[in-house]
Order: structure tokens, then C-alpha cells, then sequence
């Protein structure tokens, strides 16, 4: 497993992302969040490191902030397009990542392990 993390990060820090990076822009896929110190927390950050994270990724034009609607104390985190982009390449970058460390398994097993590890995930 540490071969494919390693390989993750590589892969990474050629697109200029870093793991917690990619992961909250994976987290505002869907649309925006307004608690930023929530998708802290379901990657594992405490809430300095999620806000050095997030001023991180609004500097470098990745995702934006604005109040959120109805409570002008909360602040609404969104994607740019290309902030969008980078996410799309990244997550296409790890998914090849995944198969050269899957590639030994059949397609059967691979699928049993993706279930597996959904699962414990939860």
C-alpha cells in the first residue's frame, strides 16, 4: 500500500497538488460546502491546517469563497473551473495509479476489494 501511496503523491506533485489538496477539491466536486472545518475533519485535518489548505487553494485561483446564502457569517467554498480541471486530471492521474498496482489482481478481484474498502470507509 505504501507503494501506491508514494506513487499517488508522485503523481500528485507533478500536477502541483498535494494530498490534501486534491482532497478537498474532490470534496467540493459535487457542488459547493459551507463548512470548510467539515471537509477538514472527513479528511483527517485539524482546523488551522484546513484553512492553510483552503488560502492555499483560493490563492493559486482553485476555489473560491463568498458568504453563504442566508447566514453572511459562514463562507461558501466552490471550485473554479479551474480548480475543476485540476481535480478532473488529478483524480484521472490516481485512477492510473490504482490500475498499475491493481494490474496483478483479476478484474473480479479487484472489484471485491473496491467493495471491501468502500465499505470499511464508511
Amino acid at each position: 500500500l505504501l507503494r501506491v501511496q508514494r506513487a499517488g503523491e508522485a503523481a500528485l506533485a507533478e500536477l502541483s497538488l498535494r494530498g490534501h489538496e486534491y482532497g478537498l477539491l474532490a470534496l467540493l466536486e459535487n457542488g459547493p460546502v459551507a463548512r470548510q472545518h467539515e471537509l477538514g475533519a472527513v479528511l483527517g485535518m485539524d482546523r488551522t491546517t484546513t484553512a492553510k489548505v483552503v488560502r492555499s487553494l483560493v490563492g493559486r485561483g482553485l476555489v473560491v469563497r463568498h458568504p453563504a446564502p442566508g447566514d453572511s457569517r459562514a463562507l461558501v467554498l466552490a471550485l473554479t473551473p479551474e480548480g475543476d480541471r485540476l481535480r478532473a486530471a488529478a483524480a484521472a492521474v490516481l485512477e492510473r495509479c490504482d490500475d498499475e498496482f491493481l494490474a496483478p489482481l483479476p478484474t473480479g478481484e479487484r472489484e471485491h476489494l473496491h467493495a471491501t474498502l468502500r465499505r470499511l470507509a464508511r
